[in-house]
């Protein structure tokens, strides 16, 4: 599932991030997310993953705090926090709620492409909406991975038709539009906002996963699926997409980062804190950020595993923490992976 991301692919850099709410400087952002996670998300974390309460209760909550345009820069609506900042809060929401995080993550990738290259009368009819959560968007940016495209889009009266599948879309039900990506056939990306709306064009199949089915993750199938002329976001060429990917693999290491943390919680060792710490002095790196992200993605395995052993028989029932982050941490190995990071992994398991 190496297309499926939280902070996902978006055309712009989101680290001149993030808005507006409960949290003024980067310090306040911490404190907010810090207590959102441990008053709010994780209490109901459990309940959340086997469906016995809604996660749109956490998403409302976020957008109440003015999270939902985190990524942005304060005049746009959002935090204006660095990108170490940034990466902390998606790692200390991902503590508290995997699945919340996921799914707000998808909705953040799109809106600092809005912020930072729509047009002027596109930015006024989208931003603000989005940045406050009142518009909430799914990613299928499948035509934003290399290799040949699975997702096409072709100039048509009226707009574009989109052709082709976007695997791992999250937050079904709950978005009311798409950030897409499709490469047109000069093989650039187009980024445009599809309604999230399923028709004779537009089909979704559910995925089940090892965790985070509270996110409501499908499958969308695009059949000459039309899209308005005013959707089109911008159009990047592959290589102005490439430059940003160090950025976005550093906020989707956050997610890795989130379940390890709460595992690294329930030990409370220091030699857990440690490595926790370096893990993350390393994702900051982004010059080395494909060992730094499969360097997190085993610690989370390794942390979680702990924790199960630590919580005995109580630990892998069903309703219990440990097994939940076991599980979490599992997904995050395929997580908006790469190539190079997933031999990384694979070196680092081989021991």
């Amino acid at each position: 599932m190496s297309e499926h991301a939280a902070y996902t692919d978006g055309a712009g850099d989101p680290s001149g991030a993030a808005g507006a709410g409960d949290a003024g400087g980067g310090g306040d952002a911490v404190a907010l997310a810090t207590r959102l996670a441990e008053e709010v998300l994780y209490p109901r974390a459990g309940e959340v993953d086997t469906g016995q309460r809604r996660l749109t209760d956490n998403l409302d909550e976020l957008a109440r705090h003015g999270l939902y345009g985190g990524l942005l820069p304060a005049e746009a609506g959002g935090l204006g926090v660095d990108l170490p900042t940034a990466a902390l809060l998606g790692e200390i929401l991902a503590s508290g709620c995997l699945s919340t995080t996921l799914t707000l993550g998808q909705h953040q990738g799109i809106t600092a492409t809005v912020a930072g290259q729509a047009d002027p009368e596109l930015r006024a009819r989208w931003l603000p909406g989005l940045a406050r959560g009142e518009i909430r968007s799914g990613a299928a940016f499948t035509g934003a991975i290399p290799g040949p495209p699975r997702l096409t889009v072709r100039p048509a009266p009226g707009g574009y038709r989109l052709d082709g599948t976007a695997p791992w879309v999250s937050g079904w039900g709950m978005v009311q539009v798409l950030g897409t990506a499709a490469r047109d056939a000069d093989d650039n990306i187009a980024w445009l906002l599809v309604d999230a709306e399923e028709g004779p064009t537009l089909r979704t199949t559910p995925q089940r996963m090892l965790a985070a089915n509270a996110s409501r993750t499908v499958t969308v199938e695009f059949t000459g699926h039309p899209v308005p002329a005013d959707r089109l976001v911008t159009t990047t060429t592959r290589a102005e997409h490439t430059a940003g990917e160090p950025v976005t693999k550093r906020l989707n290491g956050a997610l890795v980062l989130g379940v390890a943390r709460r595992a690294v919680q329930l030990l409370d060792e220091d030699h857990w804190w440690s490595e926790l710490d370096a893990c993350r002095a390393e994702l900051d790196d982004l010059s080395g950020i494909d060992a730094a992200r499969a360097h997190a993605g085993e610690f989370a395995v390794r942390a979680a595993t702990a924790a199960v052993v630590q919580g005995a028989g109580r630990g892998i029932l069903d309703d219990a923490t440990p097994q939940r982050l076991l599980r979490e941490a599992g997904l995050m190995l395929v997580f908006s992976s790469r190539p190079a990071i997933r031999d990384g992994l694979l070196e680092r398991l081989r021991g």
